[in-house]
């Protein structure tokens, strides 16, 4: 995405203030990676290998060599990446991680062919070629290798759905930062990713593709799916994935704010970036409040609807997963 490989694109802020994904995610794809495939295959073994596409700031890379004994994330954008390599540095698996400036529909040129077992992307296969990526992953991945790509949409204040047309607004007004989203990118993410296809050649078992939208009810357009519920953490079952190729299921990606947290994962926006380079004198107003630049505005707005006193607000995102196996 253009705006994260500017120079003036803060990736340590983004790397402090996105919402970072839950283990109970990671480990719902790994015991899908795990089971076997239609031809018998197994996916786990002491050679274990994972890729990264989109990784930013090596968020989703960190959570993986617990399960892999190799894994490598890369992003085109160098800021994303060198930030990746210092926060890595403090992880106790750090020998085992690697980074690399690439695009995603390039990596066949770094990674020798079949020889990855998971290929994963988090909230960014919005952003690649869909005519480039499969074929490209389906080089890397080895005979019954995973592919697991998800996003998470707009964000909701949980116990407050009357902020959500606020929210909306903000995100997709013709008048806020609606124009300054990069398309077809962020419709796609809002829409769930619903309109980006599975690969349907030979290489791929058909059977085995499923989405998941950890949604709850924070998505209404969604209503009407089945729904299967996550088993209790606090059980330490592992969840088998359902057999209905789509469905919804309990929400996962909750964090608290406070508003100063708010207002920092508003400047991690693509679009606000995109707009504030357009209108480099409402940047200048940033920290004022109501006389603020438009995630200044965007607050007080917010903080006229709630109760007075508050320090912040519970903030929810709806998930969306596709996986699919090569066969």
């Amino acid at each position: 995405m253009a705006s994260f490989a500017q120079a003036s694109f803060s990736a340590s802020l983004y790397g402090a203030f996105r919402p970072t994904y839950p283990p109970r995610l990671i480990n719902i794809i790994y015991n899908y990676h795990s089971t076997n495939n239609s031809n018998g295959a197994k996916r786990v073994g002491s050679d274990a290998k994972a890729l990264d596409l989109g990784c930013g700031t090596g968020q989703v890379t960190e959570l993986l060599p617990r399960h892999f004994k190799s894994v490598m994330g890369t992003d085109p954008s160098k800021g994303m990446i060198t930030q990746a390599r210092e926060q890595a540095t403090r992880s106790e698996y750090a020998e085992r991680m690697t980074f690399a400036v690439c695009a995603a529909e390039e990596v066949s040129s770094l990674v020798e062919s079949g020889s990855v077992d998971l290929v994963i992307a988090g909230q960014a296969v919005h952003w690649f070629d869909q005519k480039r990526i499969w074929p490209e992953v389906s080089k890397v991945l080895k005979p019954g290798g995973t592919v697991a790509f998800w996003t998470y949409s707009e964000m909701r204040f949980i116990g407050h759905p009357d902020l959500t047309p606020l929210i909306t607004e903000y995100s997709q007004g013709s008048h806020s930062l609606g124009p300054y989203w990069q398309q077809p990118g962020r419709g796609i993410l809002e829409r769930h990713i619903q309109e980006i296809a599975f690969p349907s050649s030979n290489d791929w078992d058909a059977t085995s593709a499923r989405r998941i939208h950890f949604a709850g009810d924070l998505a209404p357009e969604l209503k009407d799916m089945p729904f299967h519920a996550l088993p209790r953490e606090d059980t330490g079952e592992a969840w088998q994935v359902p057999q209905d190729v789509e469905f919804k299921s309990d929400s996962i990606l909750e964090k608290k704010l406070t508003w100063d947290g708010i207002r920092s994962y508003l400047w991690t926006w693509s679009s606000l970036h995109e707009y504030h380079r357009k209108h480099p004198e409402d940047r200048e107003r940033r920290g004022n409040g109501r006389d603020g630049d438009i995630a200044d505005r965007f607050i007080e707005q917010l903080k006229e609807k709630v109760p007075a006193g508050l320090d912040g607000l519970d903030v929810s995102w709806p998930v969306s997963l596709m996986m699919i196996k090569k066969a």
